[in-house]
């Protein structure tokens, strides 16, 4: 399709040589391509990114294909005076060919058009008609070590040295910003600058990729450290791979993954490969990138959701053009990153959920990305988690796309913590009502004298889960979506109602709306309430909260963190952030609140994902030289999974669960697909997805595969918006019974959305 003519003025003479040019644009559902001209000898070429004009609108799009137009005839002429011109070459050969068809691939398994796929792929303002980023950098502070003339008395404060010692461990100099994220004040980098111990100036920042979140390099690298026996046999048995194939690395924690993971990117950086290294939340990201740049400089990029998007757009132009190879950071969207030859990607922590994208779509998972794309394009993949997933662990089979190595031991040769169930029903019977209980107290109250740190996972964030009337049994809902409001407070004992689906936020009233009863309280406890008991009973605990409410902004992960680690705290209460990946070496003691809300959730995966987060959480005490204990509270002392975690036997509880949901049919021995609806009207959501189970009903039972509902989702109202879902459920190695290309979204009402799900996690 053209696009719009352009002024006769503009166009190019008879005797000008130009290309007409495909250019794919975001327009409709899918994107749609229309025909440009190079008339401005850009040089534009397949793969390019180009700025055009579409209807007034300048709009980034994708060149998939070039045809020279030849000068002379007149016919030429017309169609060259016919087009409008390339505004301007975005970025040159920004999608490789292969790139391309693993992608392509990607995206016919998750049901979505390749154009939603690219644009999912590609860094924000690449696609579409927000602007791309320029090159242009800030002017940011660098703070650097000098010799005064005349040098002050020795200095006492003991943060001043170890700010002066960042400084001389990193070369001699840092940029502000990285100091603050340490948890150096403004005020103590003034007045080390006003003694003249140090100087700052503004400067642009140049590094990787022109990142604005690159550190300056240590003076000197790290030295890869000794390997154990087991150590060295994974890395050895990663090295004979093949081409294509992947290992899932099993080891306890603390058994030191990490270093395998960074001596198998330093062999592929020797080789000239650049290396791809995973990890599940942006608050994993600080640790593993400050490792891996004091073992390889500023060859370390990293990539992720809290990047701003000229960071990530500098991050992939980096990866386009670099000619050395890269070891790259990042969350599950940097699995789509330009990197080429890649030879290693990593997945830690692969067992977790949030390497899941479930909205928008594309819904995909990192997982099965990072095996296509090692298959299709080349490089190894590894697995490394202490629990490994039960997707993973089926795919151990002879025929099977993993092979299976062990980390059995701790580096610091301390064994793993046992663990002590206090059972709350015998806590509730001897008149202790409090949300601690005692021997937990008793514990905490021991950490200061012993120069020892804990860390107490609480399942929710927040004050208290819900606010309820004890008269009439009145709960306040979120006006917007289908679920409780979360009491929220801070230190000032002002509270307030949030949502943490759609954040709609409300006052507490003193009263119940519906029956005007005073006897109207929080119940539950949330990570606010916790840290507020903990104050009132052991005054003398430092206490830091880590959670989503605290851990915003700018490297608040990093932050929080260092803190904690520079012994500012002795509790570090937070959400399950808390037991993933982090290495806290003073950390003696594990503690779970309320670990019933884990246990009983109306969910298949219910049990294997407490258990997973139970162990992790275990394995955060005693990885250093003082051994470790982990106490868990619940109502449930004698269920199953508190049974697994006490005698610490994961395999074990692999092998029951695979027996049960292989002989149920259930994934992963079988398959599965969500097809979720969300609109306006809860009449039309629900007509819509009617109307859609009779459209693949018929597919279904020809392929074998089963059809539940419609019926109303989870949770069946989010934001406004009614939710409906359909489960499809069928072998496991069929495709999915569903029409290609746009045939699920014909008749379906302009206000119902429809998102396809071929891996769901929630059932």
């Amino acid at each position: 399709m053209s696009a719009t003519p352009v002024d006769q003025s503009t166009s190019p003479s008879a005797a000008q040589s130009v290309s007409e040019v495909d250019v794919w644009l975001e327009a409709g559902r899918d994107g749609r391509t229309f025909s440009y001209c190079d008339s401005r000898s850009l040089g534009v070429g397949l793969g390019d990114l180009v700025a055009v004009r579409l209807r007034g609108r300048r709009l980034q799009g994708l060149v998939t294909g070039c045809r020279p137009i030849e000068a002379g005839a007149n016919a030429a002429d017309c169609r060259v005076a016919r087009l409008n011109p390339v505004d301007e070459l975005v970025q040159r050969a920004a999608v490789d060919p292969s790139w391309r068809s693993w992608l392509d691939a990607m995206a016919a398994r998750c049901h979505t058009s390749s154009f939603r796929m690219l644009k999912a792929a590609l860094p924000p303002g690449w696609l579409g008609q927000r602007p791309c980023p320029g090159p242009v950098s800030r002017q940011l502070w660098w703070v650097e070590r000098c010799e005064p003339a005349d040098p002050p008395s020795t200095l006492k404060a003991a943060r001043q040295l170890e700010l002066l010692a960042e400084l001389d461990r990193r070369g001699g100099g840092a940029w502000q910003r990285d100091l603050l994220a340490l948890g150096f004040p403004s005020g103590m980098i003034k007045s080390l600058e006003s003694k003249g111990l140090i100087r700052r100036q503004r400067k642009s920042e140049a590094g990787p990729g022109g990142s604005d979140r690159t550190s300056a390099c240590v003076a000197e690298l790290e030295s890869p450290r000794p390997l154990t026996d087991e150590q060295r046999s994974v890395v050895d048995r990663f090295q004979s791979l093949p081409e294509g194939g992947g290992l899932l690395l099993w080891g306890i924690t603390g058994s030191g993954k990490t270093e395998v993971y960074l001596q198998l990117a330093a062999a592929e950086l020797v080789a000239g490969r650049h290396a791809l290294l995973l990890t599940p939340e942006i608050g994993l990201i600080p640790q593993l990138v400050d490792r891996c740049r004091e073992r390889f400089g500023d060859q370390v990029l990293e990539y992720h959701s809290g990047c701003t998007a000229r960071e990530r757009v500098r991050a992939w132009r980096h990866c386009l053009e670099s000619d050395d190879p890269l070891v790259v950071v990042g969350t599950r969207s940097a699995v789509f990153l330009p990197l080429r030859p890649l030879g290693l990607v990593v997945l830690d922590e692969e067992h977790d959920n949030s390497y899941k994208q479930d909205s928008p779509m594309p819904c995909y998972h990192a997982r099965v990305m990072a095996t296509e794309r090692v298959r299709l394009q080349g490089g190894r993949l590894l697995l490394g988690s202490a629990t490994p997933s039960l997707e993973s662990w089926s795919l151990l089979r002879p025929e099977g796309p993993l092979v299976l190595a062990r980390l059995r031991s701790r580096i610091s040769s301390q064994p793993l913590p046992p663990v002590r169930i206090i059972d709350m029903r015998h806590e509730l019977a001897e008149g202790n009502k409090r949300l601690i209980s005692r021997a937990l107290m008793d514990r905490l109250a021991q950490l200061p004298a012993k120069g020892e740190q804990a860390v107490v996972l609480v399942p929710r964030r927040g004050y208290s889960t819900f606010l309820s009337c004890r008269s009439c049994g009145e709960v306040v809902m979120c006006p917007h979506c289908d679920v409780p409001l979360t009491v929220h407070g801070n230190r000032g004992s002002q509270q307030w109602l949030r949502c943490h689906w759609c954040d709609h936020r409300a006052a507490i009233t003193p009263s119940c709306t519906s029956c005007g009863s005073l006897a109207f309280k929080p119940f539950g406890a949330g990570t606010q309430r916790v840290l507020e008991r903990l104050g009132e009973e052991l005054g003398d605990l430092r206490l830091l909260r880590f959670d989503r409410d605290t851990t915003g902004g700018r490297d608040g992960h990093r932050r929080l963190l260092a803190q904690f680690a520079d012994g500012e705290a002795d509790v570090l209460v937070g959400t399950q952030m808390l037991a993933k990946g982090m290495d806290l070496p003073r950390v003696t003691l594990a503690a779970v609140l309320a670990a019933d809300g884990l246990l009983h959730r109306p969910d298949l995966r219910a049990g294997e994902q407490c258990l997973q987060l139970l162990l992790q959480l275990a394995g955060r005490a005693g990885r250093a030289e003082k051994p470790g204990e982990v106490l868990v509270q619940t109502y449930s002392p004698d269920h199953p999974v508190i049974r697994h975690l006490v005698d610490g036997r994961y395999e074990r509880f692999l092998e029951e669960e695979s027996a049960l949901r292989r002989q149920a049919g259930l994934v992963p021995f079988a398959r599965a697909c969500l097809l979720r609806l969300s609109g306006e009207s809860a009449t039309d959501t629900a007509t819509a997805g009617t109307l859609l189970a009779e459209r693949i009903r018929a597919g279904c039972t020809a392929a074998g595969w089963q059809l539940l509902g419609p019926a109303p989702a989870p949770v069946a109202r989010v934001a406004g918006r009614s939710r409906w879902q359909l489960l499809l459920h069928g072998p496991r190695e069929s495709e999915i019974p569903l029409p290609s290309g746009t045939g699920l979204w014909e008749g379906l009402p302009k206000d119902v959305s429809l998102a396809v799900d071929p891996d769901p996690l929630q059932l």
